[in-house]
Order: C-alpha cells, then structure tokens, then sequence
C-alpha cells in the first residue's frame, strides 16, 4: 500500500469491528490439545451474568488478553477460556423485582417452577451484554468453549463435588449463628457482608430482680444493660458480668426478670465480658449474636429465636409479635420508659453489616445450615502456597492467604434461595438422608436449599474443562498457567480454588497469580453507582478507541491502588497517532543518495530494540504491567521516533529501508497484545503476510552483527591503538553514561558521526555562499544536539541538500571538538569506548545505548 492510499489519521471505530471479525472467521482464538506445543491455559474469571462491563472488568480483561495474546505469539497452545457465572442472589433480585413491577406477583405466587424459568429466560437474554462488551474489549477468547455455570455439564460437577465431600465426613449440617438477610431470605457469607459506620443509639434496659434478694451491689432493685438491639431482650436467657468485676461479685446467681416476656434468667460470670463497656453487663442472646451463641454454648443455654426469616417479630415475641425489627425497636423503648424500665439512652456510632447484594442490614440469626469443615482442605493449600507452588505478584498476597486459611472457619454453603445448584441432598419416607446426583426413590424429598454460589464457581479451573470426566482437556490444559483477579476475592473464590483443585485433582489449579489494581475514580474513592462516579469504559472505547483505554490502563497498573486518569487514555490515543504517522513514513519511505555501509545509528537502534525486548517481556512475565508500558513507549516514540526516524530522514545508510521496517515491525508485534487492533492494522498498511494475532513476539534481531562495517582507509597510516582509559577524564566521561546529558551526547556522537563526516566531506564542496550561510546554521545546530532539543540531522526539515551538508560539516566539527578535547580519545578512541562500555557495563533499562563495534 502507497502512502498516498494510506489514510492520513487512525479511525478506530472504522477498523475495532472489522479488525475482530476477521480474528474470529480465521479462528485465531481456537485452541486445541497439540503434544507438539506446550499448553497456556488462562480461565476467564466468570462475571455475573446480569453483569455489565465495568473498569474492573476492562483492566483485568486487558490484563488477560495481553498475557495470552503473549503466549500465543511466543508458540504456546494458548486457551483463554470464557465463562459465566450463574450469579445467584444477584440474578434472583432482579428477577423478583421484575415480577413485582411486571405482574405484581412475588416469587411464592408463582412458584418455584414457574419462577426458575423466568430466571433462565433472563439469563439467556441478558449474558449476551456482557460477552459482546468483552469482545469490544478485543478479547481473544475462544467463545467455542463458553461455559456457564448453570449448564448441564457444569451441573454435574458440582454435584459430584458435593457428594464426594459429603461421604468423606466434610460435609454436615448444623444448627449454628449466620449472616440473615431478612431482604433475600438467605443466609449469606462473612465476606459478602458490608460493614458501615451508622449512628445510632445505646439504650439502658432494666431487668428487675425477681429472687427476693433485695436491692443488688449497686444498690438499685434492678441490673441495667446498655444494648444497641432493645428488639432481641425479648430472646434473652442470661445476664453475664466478668467474674473478675468486683463491682458484682455478689450479683451472680441472682435471677432477673426479662421485660415484656415474663421470662426468669440467671446472672452468670464469663470472662468475654468487657467490665469497660457500658455497666460491665451483657445481656446473652444466643440466637441472635454469633458471640452470645457461644457463650450460650459454654453455660448450656437453651437459645431462643424471636424473628421470622423476613425480620418480623415471630410468636416468641409476645405482645411485639408481627412487627418489623424497626417498628420493634421503637416500640420497645417506649413501653420500657413507660414502665419504668429505660435507663440512660446515649448517641451511639456502630458498625452494622450490610447485604452486599441487596444493601439489606443483616440479622446474625440461628438457623439449620450445610457446612463444610474446612480444617482436612485448608491444610494442603498451606503447604502448596508455603513451598511456592503457586507464584502470587505481588507476593505480600501469597502470605495474606496463608495466614486467612490458617485461621479459617467452617464455610456455610446452603442458601435459602430457589435460583442455583440445589443440594444434592434426599431426605426418605423413614427419615434417611442420602446424598446422591439423582433421587434414590419414590417418596424422597430433595433439600429446598441451594449452594453457595462460590460453591460452584470455586470448582471453575478443571469443571470447565470437562471435569469430573477425564477428559482430553483436562489433561492437557490444567493445572492452568495463570489467574488474573482482584484482591476482593482472594478469599472468597481464589483461596476456595487452590483447596478444592488439590482435593479433586491433585494439584494446584493455577501456577501464577496477579493480583491487579483497584480503579479509584478520579477524586481517589472507591466507585459505586450510588455515588454517581462510575465511569463507562464502553464510552471511553467510542471517545479514545479501545487500543488507548488498554494501553492507558496498563499504563497505570501496578501493586497499588490507583485512581484513573483521561489523561492516560489520552496518552494512549496519542501513541496510537505517534505510530500511525511513523508507519505511513516507512510505508513510503525511499532511500535517496545513500552511503554504501550500515552507519552507527543503524546498529544502535537494533541494538537498543534488542534491550528493550529483553526487559519488556521481562516485566511482562512478572506481571509488572506498568513497567512494561513505559519501557515499549519510550523506546518506540523517544528512541525510534524521535531519533532514528530523524536520522533516516537526513543521513540514510543503504540497510537503513530495511531497519527501519524491521524495527517498526518489532514494535508493533511486542505492542500487539497490548493495542491488538491499531498494530493489527498498521501490520496490514506495511504489508503484513501474515496477522499479527498469529506473528511470533520478538526475541531480538540478531543481523545486526553481520551489517557491513565502514572500510578501513588505506590512504593513510591507521592510527595506534590509544590505551585503556584511565585518570578523572575517563572517569568524568564514564560518569556521563548514565545521566540524561551523557546519554544525549552519546546519542549524537554516534548515532550521528560517522556518516555526518562522509557526506559533510562529499557534500560541503557546494560551499562558497552558501557555506557562509550555514556556517550560521553549524553554531546553531552545534548547540541544539547538546541540550537535547533535537534529534541528529533535523536541520535537514529547513531545506533537505543544503541542510543536509550544513548537518554533516556541523557534526563532523562536532566529533573532532570531542576527540581533541584534553582527555579526548579521538574516532578511533571513541569507538574503543564504545566497545569497552559494551562488554563491562550493562545497560539499565530506559538508557540510550552505545553502539559495538
């Protein structure tokens, strides 16, 4: 394609769709099981499907499609395995608040029946939005292969998990305190609470004494507890001080009467007792405080539930019984300060524990659950995560894990809902309970409760891949290489998939983790729809182009936190024209009146690509996302840009047509996985064979080496070899490379040199007049290279011939200056520095390289 043919600016709405497709007809996405090639295999962390693509989902999207984008281009049998997650409570929600406003039904006027269908329709409509949004995202996922948590297959799995579990003893049920919202009518687990600080108030409840013992320490006729909750005195069974509490060491004992219930309760002693909060008192509710139960469970006590599922006021609530926690409360208070029985009630600030799917307060309530004992599986993911089995960046999250399985609780896995796995649990005409995939029998009835949805997406790596057959996949793709995945749900999904990988398969499910970034929003808060400063990164696609929005996330992404920036996206929109522009050069570039030997810019640019993939595909196998992104961009718009594409313009070799193809193409294919559809099409302008998305990853080119050297002159004697450097001088010069000036001396000095002396020679016999006037120029340009305000040769953008000598008599005085300076080594000194600082000084990443000789 002529450059003419070329359009002068990237449209990335003409080409993002176009681009896709025809990934997608040429199947460059489709893996398959190849003895031939080493497996790849990254599983798609499941959004829900009622999910819409949000800034979380493009940075962890980008971070995926970049690392197997990698691996596919460097020979690996790449699989990037996509999936959905079944979303339980969330999709439930919408469903029933659907029904509400649609029909004004709620889910028990239809049924169970009817209303899993309704839940199926709408998955099956709404999963749609959230794939298509992925591949807007450029994902190269192989959708061949789209699982779904709810499918049949998938199904299986799961229920195959739980009996397994359940005839090892690991499973049981129990009656014990859980997270109850009272909204969705389900227990829910520790980590899907949210916890906020709310105003609120402490109320003093009086219990007066009953025994006949007279007045108590304190000298009144009652015992004053302060409580947050005056609605649970009505579950009460026990008082509690500390028994090393002297104030009431003549208290315990002593029987109390609960308000309103005309209930009779002990005064106990238990060290859990803070004498320092309120009177030094509790009151003791074992069905309704996950630390009353357990005190409760120590003195014997017979727990007493007082609410209903949707947080009424059940039978045992006496004359409150119907009544809303809320209005409860209220009432309570009033008939307490009626009767004589409120104390002191106080401001109080506490924090209280949200749904965090229904924002619901949530009720701790006594409840019949599944439970699994998490102690026989925590043990081998320990000892996998401790030998370094798995390789988590950043590693401080390696040893967080360890330290939360270490200490971890028996895992609540039945919901009380109706949309999800339902137990695989029988219960018998005579009482029997079976586990079982299928129902035994005529007469059984199967458990109403469903699994937590972390359940089942904990089984993800090795279900989606067939298990619990033994499939071809299986065998090929697990242990997986990589999950990409935000710290929210370390524990809850990723730790859950290290156990239960080890325990069904044998090993571990991933051999890497990266923990990525949080994106704030721009005031540095963490985005919520009810603040209002969510951001769009479809919209942000349609203004910027996909290609920037990725390299600008990336951009940013480290092991911190960060809030986002348009100014990166603008960044990367402006990158993306840096290469355009450069790409419609090279595609019409021709070499005019060039010399006949590779120069020294010529050699210094391969050489430096070559460092620049080296370190790039360094940072990116350690997910140093960040890292990589300013590497690749300094080098192809300051290094290629900048300087070389200068260079070509003014001072040409014969190999320079060649280079600058060659570079350009390495940029673009260490860019592909990172900005897949601009360097795609920038691949297709040059003339691509082939597409990049099927192209090998740069490793080096090494031709440079063979490149033709400039002749030694034999019209003179060749000058002795000056000795090694020594003295302030050489220390001074070697101060100099690795500082900005340094580099930019020696960026001019050798990139610059040679052939600036050939063509100044050839070309500067058109002096006479216009000599004179450029000898203005030289001074000019003599200053320009030294402060770094221009590339070598752009005096040649004034008038091409005569800026081209002007160029060459001005670097030539400017070589000779340096090498006649007092310490000064001379050319052949100059290139004895250079190779000597190529063989004992290694270059740090981002420094202007030396040319070797």
């Amino acid at each position: 394609m002529n450059q003419a043919e070329i359009p002068k600016t990237y449209d990335p709405k003409a080409v993002e769709g176009r681009i896709y497709e025809e990934w997608e007809r040429s199947g460059a996405f489709d893996a398959e099981p190849n003895p031939e090639k080493e497996p790849y295999c990254v599983v798609l962390p499941p959004p829900n499907v009622t999910g819409a693509l949000h800034m979380g989902h493009a940075l962890n999207g980008a971070i995926q499609d970049t690392l197997i984008r990698r691996a596919r281009m460097k020979g690996y049998e790449a699989l990037w395995l996509p999936g959905v997650d079944h979303a339980s409570i969330a999709l439930q929600n919408v469903v029933e608040r659907k029904l509400v406003r649609e029909e004004g039904k709620t889910r028990w006027d239809v049924g169970r029946e009817r209303f899993l269908e309704l839940c199926q329709e709408f998955a099956q409509e709404s999963r749609s939005q959230i794939l298509g949004q992925m591949k807007r995202l450029g994902a190269s996922a192989d959708w061949r292969r789209l699982r779904y948590t709810m499918d049949e297959g998938y199904q299986d799995a799961v229920a195959e998990a739980f009996v397994e579990l359940y005839d090892a003893g690991l499973l049981y049920k129990g009656a014990r305190i859980t997270n109850w919202c009272p909204r969705d009518r389900s227990a829910i687990s520790d980590l899907e609470v949210n916890y906020e600080e709310v105003a609120g108030k402490l109320y003093g409840v009086r219990y007066p004494f009953v025994d006949g013992g007279g007045p108590g320490p304190d000298g009144n006729d009652y015992v004053q507890v302060f409580t947050t909750r005056p609605e649970t005195l009505l579950g009460d069974v026990a008082l509690v001080a500390n028994p090393d509490d002297d104030r009431y060491k003549g208290l315990f004992g002593r029987r109390v009467m609960v308000p309103f219930v005309g209930r009779e309760v002990e005064v106990l002693s238990d060290s859990y007792v803070d004498p320092a909060f309120g009177t030094g008192v509790l009151k003791v509710t074992p069905a309704h405080d996950p630390n009353d139960f357990e005190i409760g469970e120590r003195h014997g006590l017979e727990p007493v539930n007082v609410l209903n599922p949707d947080g009424t006021i059940n039978e045992n609530g006496g004359p409150f019984e119907g009544m809303t926690r809320e209005d409860a409360r209220v009432e309570i208070a009033r008939r307490l300060d009626a009767e004589g029985l409120l104390g002191e009630v106080k401001q109080h600030t506490h924090r209280v524990g949200h749904c965090d799917r229904c924002g619901a307060v949530i009720e701790p309530w006594l409840s019949e659950q599944w439970w699994i004992s998490m102690r026989e599986l925590a043990e081998p993911a320990i000892r996998a995560l401790r030998e370094g089995k798995i390789t988590v960046y950043p590693d401080s999250w390696r040893r967080e894990t360890v330290r939360w399985l270490e200490n971890l609780q028996d895992w609540n896995v039945s919901r009380q809902l109706w949309w999800g796995h339902r137990i695989p649990v029988w219960y018998g005409p005579g009482g029997e309970v079976v586990a079982a995939k299928e129902s035994p029998g005529e007469g059984w009835e199967q458990d109403p409760d469903i699994l937590d949805t972390w359940f089942s997406s904990g089984l993800w790596p090795f279900a989606t891949l067939g298990w619990p057959v033994e499939t071809e996949d299986l065998g090929y793709f697990y242990p997986t290489a990589l999950l990409s995945t935000a710290r929210e749900i370390m524990y809850l999904w990723v730790a859950r998939m290290i156990m239960t990988g080890l325990r069904f398969r044998g090993d571990v499910p991933f051999e890497k983790i990266n923990v990525h970034s949080i994106v704030l929003a721009e005031d540095g808060t963490k985005m919520s729809k009810s603040k209002g400063n969510t951001i769009n990164p479809l919209e942000l696609f349609d203004e910027y182009g996909t290609d920037a929005v990725r390299f600008g996330l990336l951009y940013q992404s480290s092991t911190q936190d960060f809030a986002y920036s348009y100014e990166r996206a603008n960044m990367g929109r402006s990158f993306v024209t840096k290469l355009w522009n450069v790409t419609r050069f090279v595609a019409g570039y021709e070499a005019k009146d060039a010399a006949g030997e590779a120069s020294a810019s010529d050699r210094w640019i391969l050489h430096s690509f070559n460092e620049t993939v080296r370190e790039y595909d360094r940072f990116l196998e350690e997910c140093e996302f960040s890292e990589a992104m300013r590497l690749v961009y300094d080098f192809a718009w300051h290094r290629f840009a900048d300087w070389y594409v200068e260079i070509a313009k003014a001072a040409p070799s014969a190999e320079t047509p060649r280079i600058l193809r060659e570079v350009l193409g390495g940029i673009l294919r260490l860019l592909h996985p990172v900005m897949p559809f601009a360097t795609e099409e920038m691949n297709r302008v040059l003339g691509g064979e082939e597409m990049l998305v099927r192209a090998r990853f740069p490793a080096s080119i090494p031709r440079w080496r063979t490149l033709r050297r400039p002749a030694t002159s034999t019209s003179r004697a060749p000058r002795s070899r000056p000795c090694a450097p020594s003295g302030p001088r050489a220390r001074w010069r070697a101060s100099l490379r690795g500082s900005p000036r340094g580099h930019r001396r020696a960026g001019v000095l050798r990139a610059g040199g040679r052939q600036a002396r050939r063509r100044g020679r050839r070309l500067g016999a058109q002096g006479g007049a216009r000599g004179r006037r450029g000898r203005r120029r030289d001074r000019a340009l003599r200053r320009a290279p030294s402060r770094g305000d221009h590339a070598p040769g752009e005096g040649d953008q004034a008038g091409r011939g005569r800026g081209q000598a002007r160029g060459g008599q001005a670097l030539e005085r400017e070589v000779r200056r340096q090498g006649s300076r007092p310490g000064g080594r001379g050319r052949a000194g100059e290139a004895s520095l250079e190779r000597e600082a190529a063989r004992d000084a290694p270059l740090a990443p981002g420094r202007l390289p030396l040319s070797q000789a």
